[in-house]
C-alpha cells in the first residue's frame, strides 16, 4: 500500500514538473519584451513586468491597474511599494538567484490608498526583467471560508433534514400555544433557516409561513440596520445565540416587512436542543417601534426644553450683566463736526443692517458707537453681545463664541449656547477684534459667508442671523498687510468704516461731555447738584486728553465724589507743558502710563511717524526700536498717523 501511494504521489510531481517545462521553455525563449508583454496581459492574476534596474514598470495588465492607482504604475515599482525598499531587494536578489521566488513580506498601497497583503510571485524573464504576479491573500482565505461553508453545509445536509423534522414535531405539539402567543416566535435550525412562525410574526412582519420556511432568516428580515448599513450574518446576535450556547437578549434592534419598511423590535434568541444536540434556536420578539417613537419625540422634546432653558439662563445672565456694567444709553454726546458725521454713519449703518468696523484710539467711545448703532437698527429688540478678544486664548475664545455640548472637552461639564446664538437676530460686538486668534478668524469668516456654525462637540449645524460690529485702538487694514488679519474677514466686516476721533481732535465737544458726565453721575451716586464753572470748562479745555472720552469720565466723576461746598476741582497733572521733573506731585500707575503714552507721541510726532534709524522715535527716547514698538501696540497707538 505505502508502495502504491509513493508511485501515485510520483506520478502526480512528474504531471505537475511536465505542466512546468512547457512553461519554463516559454519563458527561456522570451528573448525582448513585446513577448513578456504579452504573458503579462495574458496571466489571470495581476501582473507586472518590472526593469529592476530603472525600477520602471515595463508592463502591466488589466487586474494590475484594478488593484494599484494607474499614475503609480506609470511612474516607479517602487512607488506602489507601502513597506521599505529593502524588504524589496531582498526579495529580488532572492530571484536572481533561485530563477524565481515567492514571499509574503512586500506590502503594497492599493488604488484608494489601502494597505495591500499579498503573496508575490517572481520569475526572472531575462537579466534586469522581472514578471511578477499578485496573489490577494484576503480575497484568497475569502474563497476558502466559502469553500469550506458549502463543503460543512453538504455535509450537514442529513443532519439539517433531522433538525427540521425535530422542529416540524415541536410544531405540531405547540401549535395553538404558539398560535396564541401576543409576541412573534420563530424557529431556526442550525443554518439560519426557519423552521415555523407563528401567527403574529407574520402579522408583525408581512411575510406568510410559506415565505419563510427554509429560507435564511438573517438574509430576509435582519439583513441591514436601519441606517442602511449591511448587516453580515457573522455579527448577529441571533447566530451568536446557538453557535456560543447562550442566551441573547436584545433590547434595541430592527428587522425588515415584506414592503421594505422597518420595524424596531426587542427580542430573546434561546438556543435550543434535540437529543442533547444543538439543533437551532427560538426567538421570542416584539414590536417596539411605537414605544421608541414616543422615547424619542420625549427625549428630544426634554433636550429643546433643556436647550431653552440654558440658553435664557445664559442669556438672562448676560443681559443683567450687561444692564451692570453699561457706561451710558444716552446717545452719543457732542455738537464738533466729527460728531456730526459719527451721528450719520452711525444712522447709515443701523439702517442698513451691514456689519461694520468701528476704529479710533482707547477711550474714544468705540463701545458707545456699537451701543448707538445697535439702538437705532431694527435688532434693538434683541441682545447686544459683546466679547473681548484680547483678554482669553484662542480655545477659550472659540468656546465663549461657538458655544459647546457637554463632554465636548475636558473641564465641559453643561451645555453652553455661546454668544453666536445670544446675539441671534440682534447685534454681536467683537472688541479689540485685531487680537482675534486666526482660527477663529476662520471660523467666524465662515458664519458671515454661510448663516450656520456648529458647537464644539455637536454635529448639527445651528442657522444665525445677526450683525458683526468689530472696533479696533489699531489699523486694521495693516494687520491685514502684515498678514495677522485675514483680509476676507477684513472685507466681509468692513461693509461701514466708522472712526471716532480723539477727544483732543474735538474740544468743542468738552463742556458737552463734562455737563452730561457730571449730571450722571450725580444721579446715580444720589450725590448733591453740583455745576460746572467757567473756570472749570477751561481747565478742562487746556488739558490734552490722552485717556479720551474715558478718562474724561472718569475726572468728573472723581471730581463729583470729591466737591466740597457745590465747587468742583480736577484732579490732573499731566498736560502738554507738566511733567514729572516739573512737578513734585506724586503720581499713580495709571498717570505714569498715561505719561509715557503721551511721551511716546511726542517722540513719534517730532520724528514724523519714524520709529528706528537715527532720526527715530527709538533714538530720541534712548531704547530699542523692538521696545518702541512694543509700547505702540500696548498704547494701540499707530505711527502712520504722525508721518
Amino acid at each position: 500500500m505505502k508502495f502504491r501511494a509513493a508511485v501515485t504521489n510520483f506520478r502526480e510531481l512528474r504531471k505537475f514538473v511536465n505542466r512546468l517545462l512547457p512553461l519554463a521553455a516559454i519563458l527561456q525563449s522570451m528573448s525582448d519584451v513585446s513577448d513578456s508583454e504579452r504573458m503579462v496581459a495574458h496571466n489571470p492574476l495581476p501582473t507586472v513586468l518590472l526593469n529592476t534596474r530603472t525600477d520602471g514598470v515595463v508592463a502591466f495588465n488589466t487586474a494590475a491597474l484594478n488593484m494599484f492607482d494607474e499614475g503609480a504604475l506609470g511612474a516607479s515599482f517602487s512607488g506602489l511599494l507601502h513597506n521599505d525598499v529593502s524588504t524589496a531587494a531582498v526579495f529580488f536578489d532572492a530571484v536572481s538567484h533561485f530563477g524565481s521566488y515567492v514571499d509574503r513580506a512586500l506590502v503594497f498601497t492599493g488604488q484608494d490608498g489601502s494597505v495591500l497583503q499579498l503573496q508575490t510571485y517572481g520569475v526572472q524573464v531575462v537579466p534586469d526583467l522581472v514578471l511578477l504576479s499578485f496573489l490577494d491573500l484576503e480575497e484568497h482565505n475569502r474563497r476558502n471560508r466559502i469553500a469550506d461553508q458549502q463543503a460543512h453545509q453538504t455535509a450537514g445536509l442529513h443532519q439539517w433534514k433531522n433538525i427540521y423534522g425535530f422542529f416540524r414535531e415541536v410544531e405540531a405539539q405547540n401549535h395553538l400555544i404558539l398560535e396564541a402567543a401576543g409576541e412573534g416566535i420563530y424557529g431556526i435550525n442550525g443554518k439560519g433557516q426557519a423552521t415555523f412562525v407563528n401567527r403574529a410574526a407574520q402579522e408583525m412582519l408581512g411575510w406568510s409561513a410559506d415565505d419563510l420556511i427554509g429560507r435564511d432568516l438573517h438574509a430576509t428580515i435582519h439583513h441591514k440596520h436601519l441606517n442602511g448599513e449591511h448587516f453580515p450574518a457573522h455579527q448577529c446576535p441571533i447566530y451568536a445565540s446557538f453557535r456560543r450556547d447562550e442566551t441573547v437578549r436584545v433590547d434595541d434592534d430592527v428587522f425588515w416587512r415584506k414592503d421594505g419598511k422597518p420595524i424596531l423590535v426587542e427580542y430573546v434568541s434561546t438556543p435550543i436542543y434535540d437529543h442533547g444536540i444543538l439543533a437551532g434556536a427560538v426567538v421570542i420578539f416584539r414590536d417596539v417601534t411605537e414605544r421608541k417613537e414616543n422615547e424619542r419625540k420625549l427625549r428630544e422634546a426634554l433636550a429643546q426644553v433643556e436647550d431653552l432653558k440654558v440658553k435664557l439662563e445664559q442669556e438672562n445672565d448676560y443681559l443683567l450683566t450687561e444692564i451692570r456694567s453699561a457706561r451710558s444709553h444716552t446717545g452719543v454726546v457732542g455738537v464738533s463736526p466729527a460728531i456730526k458725521s459719527l451721528n450719520v454713519q452711525i444712522d447709515l449703518a443701523a439702517k442698513s443692517d451691514a456689519h461694520a468696523l468701528v476704529a479710533g484710539p482707547t477711550g474714544s467711545g468705540k463701545s458707545l458707537t456699537v451701543s448707538a448703532i445697535h439702538e437705532a437698527s431694527d435688532r434693538r429688540h434683541r441682545p447686544l453681545v459683546r466679547i473681548s478678544c484680547d483678554h482669553m486664548s484662542a480655545p477659550e475664545l472659540e468656546a465663549e463664541l461657538f458655544g459647546y455640548r457637554r463632554g465636548a472637552f475636558s473641564g465641559a461639564t453643561r451645555d453652553n449656547t455661546g454668544k453666536l446664538i445670544m446675539a441671534h437676530n440682534g447685534t454681536l460686538h467683537l472688541d479689540e477684534i485685531a487680537e482675534l486668534p486666526g482660527s477663529v478668524q476662520a471660523k467666524l469668516h465662515d458664519v458671515l459667508q454661510h448663516g450656520h456654525f456648529q458647537r464644539l462637540g455637536d454635529s448639527a449645524q445651528t442657522p444665525v442671523s445677526l450683525t458683526v460690529i468689530g472696533t479696533t485702538c489699531r489699523d486694521l487694514m495693516a494687520e491685514v498687510r502684515a498678514g495677522r488679519f485675514r483680509q476676507d474677514l477684513y472685507f466681509a466686516l468692513n461693509l461701514f468704516s466708522i472712526r471716532c476721533e480723539p477727544l483732543c481732535h474735538r474740544p468743542e465737544d468738552i463742556p458737552y461731555l463734562a455737563k452730561h458726565f457730571l449730571d450722571r453721575t450725580t444721579r446715580r451716586l444720589r450725590l448733591p447738584q453740583t455745576r460746572l464753572s467757567r473756570s472749570n470748562i477751561e481747565a478742562l479745555e487746556q488739558y490734552s486728553w490722552p485717556g479720551n472720552i474715558r478718562e474724561l469720565e472718569n475726572v468728573i466723576e472723581r471730581a463729583a465724589i470729591l466737591a466740597q461746598g457745590g465747587r468742583l476741582k480736577f484732579d490732573f497733572q499731566l498736560s502738554d507743558t507738566v511733567s514729572p521733573q516739573k512737578s513734585d506731585v506724586v503720581l499713580t500707575g495709571e498717570e505714569l502710563r498715561t505719561f509715557e503714552r503721551k511721551n511716546l507721541e511726542n517722540a513719534l510726532r517730532r520724528a514724523k511717524g519714524k520709529v528706528s534709524g537715527k532720526q527715530g522715535a527709538a533714538a530720541m527716547l534712548g531704547i530699542a526700536p523692538t521696545t518702541v514698538y512694543s509700547k505702540l501696540k500696548s498704547f494701540c497707538v499707530d505711527p502712520e498717523r504722525f508721518k
